[in-house]
């Protein structure tokens, strides 16, 4: 009998809810409080997820985003910063360590990445993981970018698959647009939408996806919802999301150890 796992899709919520929602669903499945799960959503509006360890300054122009109202979710997962917006569909698969999902962090790419791959040649868009990126193309074009870390005794592998993309946006908020893809002059360039290949049925592509993910992980999905507890924690957590120490901690923390050396020059 195939493991089941846990699918909820929340479809449309905001960028920061987003990030305390996948934390919060770890802090439970490492434990055992929740069950493994898959988890999809989109942002309401767009946001810029910056990886743990990236400085804000050095990725994003701050005061276009201000001025555009485009959020900046500093996320607990590693790797690149993304921008995303509604026309792309996120998700997280996070299971229990020691379980389906490998603890090497090169085959958990794999094994979730190769989800995504059966979602696109069911589509008949086709695609290839690429490994150097830990993402997956399409006809030689980035379409699906992706990011994971461990926590609490959970191990999350998070990612994108584009629908649409708003590039204009994209390159006026990064400030190297084309940083996570192959060389090439423009992320237009680099990067491909289902859109373009004629594919918007976007209840056609979650199903994919999930069915994707289920052959991957050779499980089965029920439909599911958050526990009380999730939620609770959730809603703890989002406030330190969107507190400035939180979004600029590598920021502050990069300026403290330059006004500490020049108090006390070697």
């Amino acid at each position: 009998m195939k493991d089941k796992w846990r699918f909820i899709d929340l479809d449309k919520i905001d960028g920061f809810k987003s990030a305390a929602l996948f934390e919060s669903i770890a802090k439970h499945v490492g434990p055992d409080l929740s069950p493994d799960t898959i988890f999809f959503w989109r942002v309401r509006s767009p946001v810029i997820y910056l990886g743990y360890h990236q400085c804000v300054e050095d990725e994003i122009n701050i005061d276009y985003c201000i001025d555009n109202n485009i959020g900046i979710v500093r996320r607990i997962l590693g790797g690149g910063c993304g921008f995303c917006d509604e026309d792309q569909i996120l998700f997280s698969c996070i299971g229990k360590e020691g379980g389906i999902i490998p603890p090497d962090i090169q085959a958990a790419y794999e094994k979730v990445l190769g989800g995504v791959v059966n979602a696109l040649i069911t589509l008949g868009a086709g695609g290839e993981i690429e490994p150097a990126r830990n993402a997956v193309y399409s006809k030689g074009r980035k379409i699906s970018g992706n990011a994971q870390g461990r926590l609490d005794g959970a191990v999350l592998v998070n990612g994108s698959l584009l629908m649409d993309f708003d590039f204009g946006l994209m390159d006026s908020a990064l400030k190297n647009p084309t940083k996570n893809l192959y060389p090439v002059n423009t992320a237009r360039e680099g990067m491909i939408t289902l859109k373009e290949m004629g594919i918007m049925d976007i209840d056609g592509v979650k199903k994919a996806l999930r069915e994707g993910f289920e052959t991957a992980f050779g499980i089965g999905t029920y439909p599911g919802i958050l526990t009380e507890n999730e939620i609770n924690t959730a809603n703890q957590l989002l406030r330190n999301y969107k507190s400035h120490n939180w979004i600029y901690r590598m920021d502050i923390k990069r300026s403290q150890r330059k006004n500490s050396s020049l108090r006390f020059p070697q």
